[in-house]
Formats: C-alpha cells, sequence, structure tokens
C-alpha cells in the first residue's frame, strides 16, 4: 500500500495534480482545513470525487455542526454508506447535551465492490459482574475469539479528541477496514481485480497492483495538538444561526386542539395549529427502505422523500413555541438531510447518536440512528438535564440480575448522559411490538419528553405510528396530539392512550412459543462443530 500524507499547505495541489481515477481511497480531515468556508471544503472534496477510482473509498472527518452540508453535497456523485459516529473525549457547551460525537462519513464511488472488510474490536467485560457488556442473549456460544464486529457507532476505542483531528487509534480502525485485495473466483485460479471492468480480468493471474490512498491534512493525524478550534465555537453561515428571527410570545391554543388522535395527512392537520403554540415536536418518519406499513409509501424516490420531509417539517417550526424543542429521528443519510434544511430555521443543539443495533448485515453492522435536536431560542428553552443527566457508568453491563446485584452491594457508579445514546435498546420481543416496522421504545420517547418538557406541556408526534410518543406523553402528565394517516395505526394509538389513562400503563399479553425438538442453540453449535470438521461452512 501506498500512501501519501501531504501538510495543510499541499493538500489541495496534490489532489489538483492527479490523474482522474488515480487513487483508491482518501481521507480528509476537515478540521485540519477550513470547515468555516463551506464551499472551498465542496470544492476540495469535489477533486477527492475527481481523483477516486470506481469502487474508491472516500472518508471525511468532521463534526455534526456541519458534516451534514458536506454529506448532501457529497451525496450527490457518490454513494452514502455509513455516518460514522465515534465517542470522544467530551466537550461541554454552552446548552445542549455534553457531547462526544465525532463523525467520519463514508463514501464509495460507481457500482464496483464495496472494498471494505469486517473489523472487530476486542470484547469489553463488565466491571462487577465480568461478563462481557455486551449481553449476548443466550448466544454467548456465537461470540468471536477475536472480538465483536464493529457498527457505524465507535465506542470501543481510547476518547480522543477526533472534533480537530483524527486520532491515531480511529486511524489505524478505518486502514483496517480497507480491503482491496483482489477476489479469487470461485472454481479457478484467478484473480478478480476492483475496480477494473470485467473484459479486462480475465488475464489477472496475480495480485492487482499496489493500493494507493491519500490522507491528510496530516496536521489533523494523531498527536494531541489542536489544530482548529473545535467546530461548535464555529459562526458558520447559515448553520448555527437561522436566518429567520420568530415572535417570542408563546400563543394560546383551546383545549378541543389538545389531547387528541387526527387521523389524516400531517401537513393538512398540523396547518390548524397557530404559530408558536407547542412544547415538543417529535417524528419518526418512514425510513424509504420499502418497510411494510400499511399506508405510507415507503419507497418514494429520494428527492420527492425529502420535500415531503421538508414539508411537516416547516409546519413543525412554525407551530413550536420560543421555549419549544424539535426532534427528528432517521437513518443518518436523511437525518443529513434534515439537518441541512432545520440548520437555517433553527438553533441546533446536538446530533444524538441512538445506539440501537439492528439485525446483522453489511460489512459495518447498522447500530446508528440519527436523532436531530433543534430548539427555537439558542439558550432559553425547556431543559431538564438535571431530571435525566445521570446513567449507570457505562463499564457496568445492563443486564437485570447485574443491576439488581450491584445496587444490592451499593455499587452506583455514574456517568453524564451525552449525544451517544447507547443505554436504550430496540424492541425486540414480538410481546413489545404491536404490528408495526419500526416502532419506537418506551424508554426512548420517555427520555426525551422528560428532557424537553414540564407537566402539562403539549408533546406532538404528526407520525405517530401505533401511539408511543402521545402515551409516554400521557404517562408523564404531559397533553398530546398525534396525527397518522392510517386509520389501523389511528385505532390502536386511542385504544393505548384509553388504556395508558385508566391503569397508567399499556397491558400486553404473553407469548408462549410452540416447543421445538432441537433448540436454536443446539443447531448452532452443530453448525459450528460440523464447520470445523469440513473447515469450511457448510453448503
Amino acid at each position: 500500500m501506498h500512501v501519501v500524507y501531504p501538510d495543510r499547505r499541499s493538500f489541495n495541489r496534490m489532489l489538483q495534480e492527479a490523474g482522474n481515477h488515480s487513487l483508491d481511497f482518501i481521507v480528509v480531515v476537515t478540521a485540519a482545513l477550513n470547515p468555516v468556508n463551506t464551499d472551498r471544503l465542496k470544492a476540495t472534496l469535489g477533486e477527492c470525487v475527481r481523483v477516486l477510482k470506481d469502487g474508491g473509498l472516500l472518508f471525511v472527518q468532521g463534526c455534526p455542526e456541519y458534516l451534514p452540508e458536506l454529506g448532501v453535497y457529497l451525496d450527490q456523485y457518490l454513494n452514502f454508506k455509513y455516518w460514522i459516529a465515534i465517542e470522544s473525549t467530551i466537550k461541554h457547551r454552552d446548552s445542549g447535551l455534553p457531547s462526544v460525537h465525532a463523525a467520519v462519513l463514508l463514501f464509495s464511488k460507481g457500482n464496483e465492490r464495496f472494498n471494505i472488510k469486517r473489523t472487530r474490536f476486542p470484547h469489553q467485560y463488565c466491571a462487577f459482574c465480568e461478563r462481557t457488556l455486551k449481553d449476548w442473549g443466550g448466544k454467548a456460544h456465537l461470540m468471536h475469539p477475536d472480538g465483536y464486529v464493529i457498527s457505524d457507532v465507535w465506542t470501543g476505542l481510547p476518547q480522543a479528541n477526533n472534533y480537530t483531528r483524527v486520532s491515531a487509534p480511529v486511524l489505524d480502525t478505518i486502514l483496517r477496514m480497507l480491503d482491496f485485495e483482489p477476489r479469487r473466483e470461485k472454481g479457478t485460479g484467478l484473480f478478480q481485480q476492483a475496480g477494473l471492468p470485467a473484459q479486462q480480468q480475465a488475464g489477472i493471474q496475480s495480485p492487482a497492483s499496489e493500493v494507493k490512498g491519500l490522507i491528510g491534512p496530516r496536521e489533523g493525524l494523531g498527536g494531541d495538538r489542536v489544530v482548529a478550534e473545535p467546530a461548535a465555537q464555529y459562526r458558520l453561515p447559515g448553520f448555527l444561526a437561522p436566518d429567520v428571527r420568530y415572535s417570542d410570545v408563546a400563543n394560546e391554543v383551546g383545549d378541543e386542539l389538545f389531547d387528541v388522535v387526527h387521523h389524516g395527512d400531517a401537513v393538512e392537520i398540523l396547518k390548524q395549529y397557530p404559530d408558536n403554540s407547542i412544547d415538543l415536536v417529535f417524528a419518526d418518519p418512514p425510513y424509504n427502505l420499502d418497510k411494510a406499513y400499511h399506508v405510507y409509501d415507503d419507497e418514494r424516490a429520494d428527492e420527492e422523500y425529502v420535500k415531503w420531509c421538508n414539508g411537516w417539517l416547516q409546519e413543525y417550526v412554525r407551530i413550536l413555541k420560543p421555549t419549544g424543542s424539535l426532534y427528528v429521528l432517521n437513518l443518518p443519510r436523511w437525518t443529513m438531510y434534515h439537518a441541512v434544511f432545520l440548520n437555517r430555521r433553527l438553533y441546533f443543539q446536538n446530533w444524538i447518536v441512538w445506539d440501537a443495533l439492528s439485525e446483522p448485515r453489511g460489512k459495518l453492522m447498522p447500530a446508528h440512528y440519527g436523532l436531530l435536536f433543534y430548539t427555537k431560542h439558542p439558550t432559553d428553552f425547556t431543559f431538564n438535564y438535571d431530571e435525566v443527566g445521570q446513567l449507570d457508568a457505562r463499564y457496568y453491563c445492563l443486564r437485570r440480575s447485574c443491576i439488581r446485584r450491584r445496587k444490592a452491594a451499593g455499587v452506583d457508579d455514574k456517568m453524564p448522559l451525552t449525544d451517544i445514546w447507547w443505554d436504550i435498546h430496540r424492541i425486540k420481543h414480538p410481546r413489545d411490538r404491536d404490528s408495526h416496522p419500526c416502532q419506537l421504545p418506551d424508554a426512548l420517547m420517555e427520555r426525551i419528553i422528560r428532557l424537553s418538557t414540564n407537566e402539562g406541556d403539549v408533546v406532538l408526534d404528526a407520525l405517530c405510528g401505533t401511539g408511543t410518543t402521545p402515551v409516554a406523553a400521557v404517562k408523564l402528565g404531559r397533553r398530546y396530539v398525534a396525527i397518522d394517516i392510517d386509520r389501523k395505526y389511528v385505532r390502536m394509538t386511542r385504544e393505548k392512550i384509553a388504556e395508558a389513562k385508566q391503569k397508567g400503563y399499556v397491558e400486553r399479553e404473553s407469548i408462549h412459543k410452540p416447543q421445538r425438538k432441537y433448540t436454536k442453540k443446539e443447531l448452532q453449535l452443530e453448525l459450528r462443530d460440523l464447520a470445523a470438521k469440513l473447515g469450511r461452512l457448510p453448503t
């Protein structure tokens, strides 16, 4: 592998002098350039697009305050793969949550093979019970001795300043992920070289030519020397300070518009609500992944999907009180587009990373859900951090048995709540799930509502699905407005709200699985032993 590490003065020059399709990968440390001047950064990234080979990889380091603008720009020319959230040294801000979220965007070029391989971090163990921090749920026999496959949320590295540079452990992990080795075609002795047209593959008898990469500027690599101020201190044009000004007077609304579940189009119903009237607005829109929703078209064309989201986001901005907060949850690619839209209208507080590992797939395990947090005023907004700002230390596991034992023993170490939320899991058990493809856990909504509202405040969710948001609001003594276009979900939401008001909770029926002759664990162990005998996975 041949890698060049130019300094800040020569970085752009080397890109401009490089030939088209000449590099296999590029790592850009934007904080070591000039993150204030996004036009200049886009020009640099445009050169990166030009010089990358088909199948090439572009890694772009930065902070959530300005990376979405760059990500949306690159999404026009490259294939978005991951927003890798990197837990870094804690950064206390003037408002919002303390931040530990630095990031690296990963894009690929063309339709060639994705030249990334699965990479592992060592297993971590609970300081109390000494079992793995990750609860394998009866699947410990599947643990790999070398560690767990990394996801797009990196919390297993030594915490460092990755806001203004790329630390050595992060860069080492990026380099370990690269996989430009030629692929040997099944049943032949021939290699298949990434980036070459099919007609040129036939004569390849040996490994591909040397992999070429560019990493820099080198002032932003490793070490402790700060090469730029933290991005949160910049007044980025069009980002941290919205171009519009809002009234600081909240409007009173008749009680008939609160504690209600509407059926219909979100934008049309939102227009019934006056400006500056809602304390908290939340949305978890369909992810545009062709999920099995009843009514929503979850396979909209990208441009149409973004336009649709901007329609209800604009209404959210309008109805939000001067002291109110907006939260929107989505996959990182779409979260970037939401952030670009909202940066020009509201005040950015945090890009919260909900670390919620989903089903295993891809070269990096998908775990990152972006939860944007914006307010209408930069500092004067409802924010009950003291109520929810302490968590059990992360060097303890989340197993209920361990929690009970250590609490009984008086072991109760705490750590601050930051903008990486690792302690709330996705809903896994069918007993806890309604007939909705992306139902949110109650704990997630309860944290958001506790953090940004007081008792009696109004919580609105215009895409409420099966009612997790309004039910959480009822349980916490808040008023609610819920909207959904699906009659089935509206009916379910109303039934759950009625039960929550009567009992204080929603009762779930137990699900009894039929007894099987062989357990899943027994079959997995048998498969593992057979693979060990064969020296390969059985077919």
